[in-house]
């Protein structure tokens, strides 16, 4: 059994290498609910529902680099309610696995953490429509 390395997992947006990236953390809810029967405090059955992906990516600022912009992820402020849809891919690099592939999601908030002597951090959350995983897209 081999294990799967930080190091060797690269995150995409739109296609595009996210250099910037230092960590990634995404959940899948599969919107699972009860169902009650009446006057019952147990649920009868679990019933599907509507599901959903979210996370969030953090990375260092890098002069210059014109952040999420730079990636076509978000618009310029005074274009704020016309911001895109993007892609987010995480892929282990070194087998070319697909962990997760986001065709259709979009940048819920941004974050940046300014610390006396040490790095600039930058992060952003997301939700998407469908997430898929390995085996949905063999």
């Amino acid at each position: 059994m081999v294990t799967l390395t930080s190091s060797h997992v690269r995150i995409y947006i739109n296609g595009k290498i996210y250099k910037e990236a230092q960590s990634v953390s995404y959940s899948i809810d599969h919107g699972v609910s009860e169902i009650f029967g009446i006057d019952s405090p147990h649920p009868q059955e679990l019933a599907d529902g509507r599901k959903s992906v979210s996370g969030n990516i953090s990375a260092i600022k890098i002069k210059y680099s014109g952040d999420l912009q730079a990636y076509n992820a978000v618009t310029l402020t005074q274009d704020v309610l016309q911001n895109p849809y993007i892609s987010i891919k995480i892929e282990d690099r070194s087998t070319g696995e697909v962990l997760l592939y986001i065709p259709n999601a979009r940048v819920t908030n941004e974050q940046m953490g300014i610390a006396t002597k040490r790095s600039v951090s930058y992060s952003f959350g997301f939700k998407g429509l469908v997430g898929y995983r390995p085996l949905d897209l063999a």
